[in-house]
C-alpha cells in the first residue's frame, strides 16, 4: 500500500512539474515575442521626423546621423567605412552628426581615436529617437525627416548605397 501511494504521490509531483515547465515556457516565448515586436515597432522608419533638440535641418539639405556606441564591436569594426563616409559627406557638403549613448568627451574620444571626424556629437538616449540597435545610419532631410536608415553592419552593396544617396 505504501508503494502505490508513493507511486501515486511520484506520478502527481512528476505531472505538476510538467505542467510548470509548460507554463514556464509559455511565457517565456510570450515575452520574447511581446519584446521583439516592440522593438520593431519603435525603431525609426523614412518619413519619421528626427527628434534631435537644437539642429538646424534647414542649413543642411542632408544630414547624415550616425548612431554609435563606444561599446559596439560593430561600430570599431565600421570605423574605414566611416571615415570613408565623412570624407564623402565634405565633399558633398552634407553635414554629419554622430549621436552615442556615452558623454561627448568619451565619444569625442573613441571617435577621435577611430578617425571619424564628424561635424557634431551629441550624447542621446536612444530609446527617445527612437534607434533601436548599434551602428544605426539615417539620412535627414533639410525638414529633419530621415529618407533612409541602415541598420547593422553594413555589406560592401549597402556601403554603396549609403555613398551613392549622398548625390542623389
Amino acid at each position: 500500500m505504501t508503494d502505490e501511494k508513493t507511486s501515486s504521490a511520484a506520478k502527481k509531483i512528476e505531472m505538476i512539474a510538467n505542467v510548470a515547465i509548460i507554463i514556464a515556457a509559455v511565457v517565456i516565448v510570450f515575452i520574447f515575442v511581446r519584446n521583439y515586436m516592440n522593438k520593431t515597432a519603435d525603431t525609426i522608419a523614412p518619413g519619421a521626423k528626427l527628434a534631435l533638440k537644437d539642429v538646424n535641418w534647414e542649413s543642411n539639405n542632408k544630414t547624415i546621423v550616425l548612431a554609435v556606441s563606444t561599446t559596439c564591436h560593430f561600430c570599431t569594426e565600421s570605423a574605414g567605412f566611416y571615415r570613408e563616409l565623412v570624407s564623402q559627406c565634405k565633399q558633398q557638403h552634407v553635414r554629419t552628426i554622430a549621436v552615442l549613448p556615452q558623454p561627448v568627451t568619451e565619444a569625442q574620444s573613441y571617435l577621435g581615436n577611430e578617425g571619424v571626424g564628424v561635424d557634431d556629437i551629441r550624447q542621446v538616449v536612444f530609446h527617445d529617437i527612437p534607434i533601436d540597435g548599434t551602428p544605426t545610419l539615417l539620412l535627414v532631410d533639410g525638414k529633419g525627416t530621415v529618407r533612409s536608415v541602415w541598420i547593422g553592419k553594413l555589406s560592401e552593396s549597402k556601403e554603396k548605397e549609403v555613398l551613392a544617396k549622398l548625390t542623389s
